[in-house]
């Protein structure tokens, strides 16, 4: 049996004066399933941490799209949207709500 040594993802830029929100990526919604299901179990919490480290571990690319542009989606390296969430002032809690962080880009 031959392997073969993997190409890496192609990643997108973000364009200057375009606003964008985080997407949840099928990964984060299985870990996410997984993560839930687990905490019904006898290890829930250790588990759960476990698997909680091993995203955080795992995830450096993320899912964005321009708002009000659902269907179009990009790939970009998870450092440069923490860059750009910096930047325009994007809290944590609210990167995956469209209508709120146009709201709060237009404002500054």
């Amino acid at each position: 049996m031959k392997f073969h040594k993997l190409k890496p993802v192609e990643t997108d830029r973000l364009q200057e004066g375009v606003i964008y929100y985080r997407r949840w990526t099928k990964f984060e919604k299985v870990f996410s399933v997984v993560g839930f299901l687990l905490l019904f179990t006898g290890v829930g919490i250790v588990s759960d941490t476990i698997l909680l480290a091993m995203y955080l571990y795992c995830m450096d690319k993320v899912d964005v799209s321009p708002v009000g542009e659902p269907e179009k989606r990009l790939l970009i390296k998870k450092h440069e949207w923490d860059h750009y969430r910096h930047v325009n002032g994007i809290g944590y809690w609210h990167q995956h709500q469209p209508r709120r962080i146009k709201a709060q880009v237009s404002h500054q």
